[in-house]
Order: structure tokens, then sequence, then C-alpha cells
């Protein structure tokens, strides 16, 4: 990715530009998708205009609310500090809580929502977190980031690829508030941003981790497993080879937030998915419309785990197929 000094003025720009234009233009938008709708006799036009249109009306507001809380904080000089760290996990919640009751909405989606008992009340009391779960498209984590922000009132941060922030509003509140952004070819650097973070979590505070490295699809998975052969890693192909519904994890991101925050405990999610990994394509041709989320979460506390670090890393993937069977049966 380009410097954040060449990045931002681009990207910003550009966004800015087309929200205006997709707003103004949206009446037209709206008409051409429903008549394509009503030609084709499908509602992926209809339903995709409406997701855009709603996406680029969350940007137009959420750019300008970080140009007025950068302004307030004095040019960005206080932006650090604990009140705007505040207002800013606020904008947070808000933009991705409108976007997930927009496309949940439109997609006539329900999400079954099944925290054990025991990490309902962790997450719902006081104490840093770390949280592992699986990766099945974009749509699925931000309904995962909206659960930590809105019903669990937690304050994530979400380990991500500096690739995303070619979207400014993620680029601008990703950077201000303590999340862990990776450029994936320094490998060394991103282990000691997750531990970094990690180590900063605030009583509140929720780190959200993708052990998988990426979104499933079944060919990224046999990549992976491949991957894991070609190492020599033998015994991790053949348990990955086992797991049908998830991606081989990837022990060093987990391991990195272990050694960060020591006593946290940590919560492994799982979720149905909605076969929304190559989101828009998949959503165009097979939108799951009227389909239903269905999670679950279970809580391992820091005394159920190993110290050493390759005994954790067995004990992840023990995990993960724990994951693995309950998305083949879920409760």
């Amino acid at each position: 990715m380009p410097s954040t000094a060449i990045r931002r003025p681009v990207t910003v720009t550009a966004w800015l530009a087309m929200s205006i234009v997709v707003l103004v233009l949206s009446p037209v938008l709206l008409a051409l998708a429903a008549l394509a709708s009503a030609l084709s006799r499908r509602p992926q036009p209809l339903i995709f205009a409406r997701l855009l249109v709603g996406y680029f009306a969350l940007e137009l507001a959420t750019l300008l609310a970080c140009g007025a809380l950068w302004l307030a904080s004095g040019a960005g000089r206080w932006i650090d500090s604990p009140r705007f760290q505040r207002l800013h996990f606020g904008l947070l919640r808000w933009f991705v809580r409108g976007f997930a009751r927009r496309w949940l909405t439109l997609l006539e989606i329900d999400v079954a929502l099944g925290p054990s008992p025991d990490a309902t009340q962790a997450l719902e009391s006081d104490g840093p977190l770390l949280f592992f779960s699986r990766h099945a498209g974009p749509g699925d984590t931000v309904v995962l980031i909206d659960l930590l922000l809105s019903r669990f009132e937690r304050e994530p941060s979400v380990v991500f690829k500096e690739t995303v922030t070619i979207d400014p509003c993620v680029d601008l509140i990703g950077h201000r508030l303590p999340h862990a952004i990776l450029d994936t070819a320094d490998k060394e650097q991103c282990e000691a941003r997750i531990t970094e973070v990690a180590a900063g979590l605030g009583r509140r505070g929720t780190l959200l981790l993708f052990p998988e490295g990426g979104n499933f699809t079944p060919e990224r998975r046999r990549r992976a497993i491949r991957h894991l052969w070609n190492k020599d890693r033998r015994h991790e192909a053949a348990r990955a080879e086992r797991m049908t519904n998830v991606m081989p994890p990837r022990p060093t991101g987990a391991l990195a937030a272990l050694r960060g925050n020591p006593c946290a405990d940590v919560i492994f999610a799982a979720h149905t998915g909605l076969g929304l990994a190559a989101f828009p394509r998949e959503l165009w041709r097979a939108a799951p419309i009227g389909k239903t989320l269905k999670t679950r979460m279970w809580l391992s506390r820091v005394t159920d785990r190993p110290a050493e670090p390759d005994e954790q890393a067995e004990w992840i993937y023990d995990w993960w197929g724990r994951l693995d069977r309950w998305i083949e049966h879920p409760d």
C-alpha cells in the first residue's frame, strides 16, 4: 500500500466525490435497478443498488465526522486522549451498526446469537478478552464487530490487513483507534503489532483476530493444506484435512496475542457463514436472502490453556476442530 501521505489525499477525495455522485444520482440508480430486477425477475440488482447507496451515504457521513473530530481535537493534537478515543469508538459503533442493519434488512437475514453462558458473562463483564473467530466473509465480520460494539458494549481492536485501508473510513478510524493494521510482507512486524495491541487492551477491550488469515472458500482451504504439506508440516496438514468447514489456523498471530496479554481469557467463535466470501460476486450470483446467520461462542479461561507456545498451537488446532464440528452440525 502507498504511504499515508500519498494514499489518504487520493482515497478521501475519491470517496467523497463518489459518495456525492452516487447520492445525487440515487433516484436514477434505484429506478434503473428496479427495472433490471423486474425484467430479470431477480432481486439482486435492486438489493445491490440499495446497498451501494446506503454504503456511500454512511461513508460520506463518517468522513465528515472524522474531519470534525480532527478539527475538534486541535487538528489532531488530542486525538489520542481518552475523550476522543471514546468519541471515535462511538463513531465506529454508529458506522458498523448502520451498515450491518442495512444489509441484514435488505437481505432479510436473521442472526441467531448463541454464546455459551460463561462466554456471555465474560463479554458483559469487565476485563480484556482475546476473541478468535473463523473468517467466512466481510458481511459476517461486520456482524461480529457490531455484536461486540452494540450488544456487549465492548471496544474491539480488530486485526486486519493493510489493504483494507483503501476504504478511507477504515483507514482513518483504524489508525485513530488501537487496531492492528498489518503489512503482511513483514511477518515479524505483524506479530509485534498484534502483541502490542493485545498488551494495551483496556477493561472493555477485545482483540478480534481471525487465525485463518483470510475468508474461507473451498479453494483457499485446499491451497492452505497444500502449503502445509509442501512445508513438511504433516501433522498440521493431516489435521487440517479432517476439518472440512474451516481453513487451517495460522497460530502465529494468536500466539502473539497470547504473549501480549497472557492473563486474558479467550473466546472462540464460529458462525455458519452466508457464502459471501467472494463479495460482491457471490451476492450478485446467489444472494443469501431470508437465511439465518447462526453463531456460537465458547469461553476458554486462562487456566485452561497450556503455557508453552508449541502446546498452545496444538490447543488452537483442537479448538478449530471443535469449531469445524459445530459448523457441520450447528446447535
